[in-house]
């Protein structure tokens, strides 16, 4: 995968960037990492993005906001040659303890009651405008200076606070750094047929990969290994029973890697191929 990169910084810290990247990925973590919110506006492709609880689409105009947090970015379809394709978007990001000082607010506001983990944005005209002007300034970086780039931090929630609706920025602002609580077993069932290794649940839950097996196993009884493809296969062996779908698209819709290692695992459950089974 290949990724180019222009940003802006302030005191050090990257405010706004362009990313160019090629879409010859499967899945890979965030692109940010630390405790900071992440404004996306999607400029070229489109790609999948996973949050503990949620798989959003977005694609070229679509504009996202992102709270901190252990979320992946997909490719559209795993079965889709997408080597050739590239995928853009310019990109805000929101640290509380800068936040905290330009805006003089007191985070722990809670009278803006917006919930989420990650949220599609309202791409409306002066939003549209925005990125555009970030994007001139991301390419002609001598024009811009600390002040200018923060100045546009401000711009950026002043805006998003308006989209949403909320009574005031500062209510907006406090909403970015209020954590989403997870429920640990609505994100294993939000995943059973996602294709994902024990590492990267693990990474979802925020826990160790250690941490992680010892509470799956308190909680269900079984192994995550042994829980996971029982819950494939039975699902497999219903869309098998009531559906013409493709055996091979039933495999990657049940988060099975390759059609042969789900003929190896429903043969060696149920004692008959996939194919002997709908036949039968």
């Amino acid at each position: 995968m290949v990724i180019d990169i222009k940003t802006l910084k302030y005191k050090g810290k990257v405010m706004f960037e362009k990313i160019i990247m090629s879409a010859d990925f499967k899945r890979i973590p965030k692109l940010f990492s630390e405790d900071e919110a992440c404004f996306l506006f999607i400029t070229k492709g489109a790609f999948l993005y996973r949050t503990p609880t949620n798989l959003f689409a977005f694609s070229e105009g679509d504009a996202m906001l992102s709270k901190c947090g252990n979320y992946f970015f997909e490719q559209v379809s795993i079965n889709q040659d997408s080597k050739q394709e590239t995928i853009a978007a310019i990109g805000a990001y929101f640290y509380p303890g800068i936040i905290k000082k330009i805006f003089q607010t007191d985070l722990s506001i809670q009278n803006f009651q917006n919930n989420f983990d990650t949220i599609k944005v309202s791409v409306e005209p002066l939003l549209k405008l925005f990125v555009e002007s970030v994007s001139y300034m991301i390419d002609n970086p001598s024009l811009v200076d600390e002040d200018f780039t923060i100045n546009k931090l401000k711009e950026l929630l002043l805006i998003l606070s308006k989209s949403e609706k909320a009574e005031s920025v500062n209510a907006y602002i406090s909403s970015l750094f209020v954590p989403y609580e997870y429920d640990f077993n609505e994100i294993i069932q939000q995943n059973l047929y996602a294709n994902l290794s024990l590492a990267e649940l693990a990474q979802l839950c925020n826990l160790s990969l250690a941490t992680f097996k010892r509470k799956f196993t308190n909680l269900y009884g079984q192994s995550p290994a042994r829980y996971f493809l029982l819950k494939q296969l039975e699902k497999s062996k219903q869309l098998l029973s009531i559906s013409s779908i493709p055996i091979s698209d039933i495999a990657y819709e049940c988060g099975f890697n390759s059609i042969s290692n789900f003929d190896r695992a429903f043969k060696n459950h149920f004692k008959k191929s996939p194919k002997e089974y709908r036949l039968s």
